[in-house]
């Protein structure tokens, strides 16, 4: 019985830590047009939002909330991901919002994935929206896809609290 436990604890260590993920070019970057690293998310607490663009109302209410806290206290960081090749909306379309967006919130990232890399790196689940809670290492500390209710929230926002008071 310990024995389980004990691998059970180590392969949920490994499988926490984000691998280390570039998107430029073909097949995606920031909204501004140059390269994304998955390391400029390290040494700060972070949201990664990646989202399928027919999926965010299902996430419309934790986005709003997370906004709010963002622009209230900026200790933490905000970056929406969006999954081009999930939607049939053309990519020019979803840029052109994204720019419109990313003028009025300063300290928000806008990055795009147009060839599910994230999906296939990170495992994450396709066609739905995504919410991570990273430490300032990258590693998960909470992990949720689909329809955010408000006891996600409430445990999406207890781990930004947890994680912003240990750096």
């Amino acid at each position: 019985m310990i024995i389980i436990i004990i691998w059970f604890v180590t392969l949920k260590a490994e499988l926490t830590q984000l691998k280390p993920i570039e998107l430029c070019e073909e097949v995606g970057g920031s909204e501004n047009g140059l390269v994304w690293k998955s390391d400029s998310l390290l040494g700060s607490t972070n949201v990664l939002i990646y989202v399928d663009p027919d999926k965010i109302t299902d996430i419309k209410q934790c986005v709003s909330i997370l906004e709010e806290e963002n622009s209230k206290y900026n200790k933490f960081g905000i970056t929406y991901i969006v999954n081009t090749k999930a939607t049939l909306i053309p990519t020019f379309l979803i840029k052109s919002k994204i720019r419109k967006k990313a003028k009025d919130t300063v300290n928000i990232s806008y990055v795009l994935d147009k060839h599910k890399v994230l999906i296939n790196n990170w495992e994450l689940q396709d066609n739905s929206a995504n919410i991570l809670v990273l430490d300032s290492s990258n590693r998960i500390l909470y992990q949720y896809a689909g329809k955010v209710e408000s006891t996600q929230l409430e445990k999406i926002m207890k781990e930004i609290e947890i994680s912003i008071n240990q750096n």
